[in-house]
């Protein structure tokens, strides 16, 4: 080949290199570069990711750990513990940890006494889409002694649920008391604890409960408003109730704190309330056994006077309670209850009236020959004792005392529960629970009974059938029994050391 063939190739060769890349060629290593960042950035991403949601479990972790630690060293320390349903009683004098409304932080309500009011320290929390929950073991949970095992858990919105126990410092070294008032239904979710120095009195607690039942004719059949065919499987209401109250009977029984005495008494009503039962101490067996055999004796009868009911179950109460305080010492507090059961509207109430003897016929010599009685006209009857089954009617006017059903409607009737609830309306004498059971009662007549006992909503109840009597009555159990730990607690007093 000679020279001037080799340069005409060179100036070939430097042709085609001038044409550079196809745009195919480009695409593709743009395409492969791609592929290449998005698989680096995709690892770098998904570093971080996991960076952030360790970093924030860590978090989570070690915030709810130091509380569970700051816990620890209250519950070690502290002189009365008590695990409690809530925060919201917040007592002067304790202190409490619980969670917030929403539950996002872990809270120490520390009592102030120079403010005299609760300081909020949060002691874990808030974390992003993390709630919190407190609870408490305790193998006898209302025995006295100084054991309680507490345990914090977190919520993720993810599903995920992780528990913290406090791994030491099960025992209250220093508590005097320490009780769990929560059951497997209703936990718990609240620590109340007071740590000053003190000496220690424990309070004794009295616990009067009057259940008013309704007897009446209805109480015969069955929860559709139906009587009941002989040799029928269906139960009678009052079937449903004898159940329920047993087992009402043997949950209050199952307190095992010796500082409360719970006692109950039967008062059942119907055209007249018949003499109460005796209140019986549940916590003793035979006397346990001896009002579950009364409460299976109950039967049916007659109309329905509650007004007379909540008569008797007044008198009951302020019985009770008057000899009570006469054998009580400063530390002895008395809690009255009552437990209001009905199953149709009031139609009768109880009256009283009076006779006079006017002369119609006179003697020559001034004496009196024939005699007239004169019956004033009735009035409701407001003593303690026993009505008898004496009717008062249009044509009988002649009983000392009766009873008549209500002749303008429910009217008189229900002016009688007035009368008679308003006794028991005052809260520091007792606190009510209303209850209407199947479906006759109008919704009208429970909130009148209601509101002339000073009951409020979040103690009435609505049962229709065995179940939800059961719970009703468990429920009302409960908040006894969560109402009473604020006076359970010992009584706490400088200490002259």
């Amino acid at each position: 080949m000679g020279i001037r063939e080799e340069l005409l190739k060179e100036t070939n060769m430097k042709k085609i290199n001038r044409k550079g890349f196809t745009l195919v060629e480009v695409l593709a290593v743009l395409a492969i570069v791609g592929i290449v960042l998005t698989m680096i950035f995709s690892l770098l991403f998904y570093g971080f990711n996991i960076f952030t949601m360790t970093s924030a479990e860590y978090q989570v972790q070690s915030g709810t750990r130091l509380a569970l630690q700051q816990t620890d060293r209250l519950v070690r320390y502290s002189t009365a513990i008590f695990a409690v349903p809530d925060v919201t009683y917040l007592d002067p004098e304790w202190s409490y940890i619980g969670t917030n409304s929403d539950h996002t932080e872990i809270i120490n309500y520390k009592w102030d006494a120079t403010s005299q009011t609760h300081i909020e320290e949060i002691m874990a929390g808030p974390y992003p889409d993390v709630t919190f929950n407190i609870g408490f073991t305790k193998q006898n949970n209302l025995s006295t002694d100084n054991s309680l095992k507490l345990y914090f858990e977190t919520y993720a919105a993810d599903g995920t649920t992780k528990r913290y126990n406090i791994l030491s410092g099960y025992e209250a070294l220093n508590a005097l008391q320490v009780i769990n008032y929560g059951t497997e239904s209703h936990p718990a979710t609240a620590l109340a604890y007071r740590n000053e120095t003190a000496s220690y009195e424990n309070y004794k607690v009295i616990v009067n409960i009057a259940m008013v039942l309704d007897t009446s004719g209805s109480m015969a059949w069955d929860l559709t408003g139906h009587s009941i065919d002989d040799g029928s499987s269906t139960l009678s209401r009052l079937t449903i109730l004898e159940t329920q109250a047993a087992a009402l009977v043997d949950n209050f029984s199952s307190n095992s704190n010796s500082d409360v005495s719970i006692n109950i008494s039967l008062v059942p009503f119907e055209s007249i309330a018949p003499t109460p039962s005796i209140f019986y101490d549940i916590k003793n067996a035979n006397q346990k056994t001896a009002i579950k055999t009364a409460i299976e004796n109950l039967d049916t009868n007659g109309t329905t006077n509650t007004g007379d009911g909540l008569r008797r179950a007044f008198y009951q109460l302020q019985t009770k309670q008057t000899a009570d305080t006469a054998s009580a010492t400063v530390d002895t507090i008395i809690k009255n209850y009552t437990i209001i059961l009905v199953d149709g509207d009031t139609n009768t109430h109880s009256m009283s009236n009076s006779s006079s003897r006017v002369c119609t016929v006179w003697k020559t010599n001034g004496t009196c020959k024939t005699y007239k009685t004169v019956w004033t006209t009735p009035q409701y009857y407001t003593d303690s004792s026993t009505v008898p089954s004496c009717q008062f009617t249009a044509r009988q006017t002649s009983c000392p005392l009766g009873y008549v059903r209500g002749d303008d409607g429910n009217t008189t009737a229900n002016n009688y529960v007035a009368l008679m609830g308003a006794n028991l309306s005052d809260p520091d004498f007792a606190t009510n629970y209303v209850v209407s059971f199947a479906s006759n009662v109008s919704a009208s007549q429970i909130t009148y009974i209601a509101d002339s006992t000073a009951t409020p909503t979040e103690r009435i109840y609505y049962a229709t059938d065995a179940d939800s009597l059961g719970l009703s009555f468990t429920e009302i159990q409960m908040s006894i029994t969560n109402e009473l730990w604020r006076f359970l607690g010992p009584r706490l007093s400088a200490s002259s050391n």
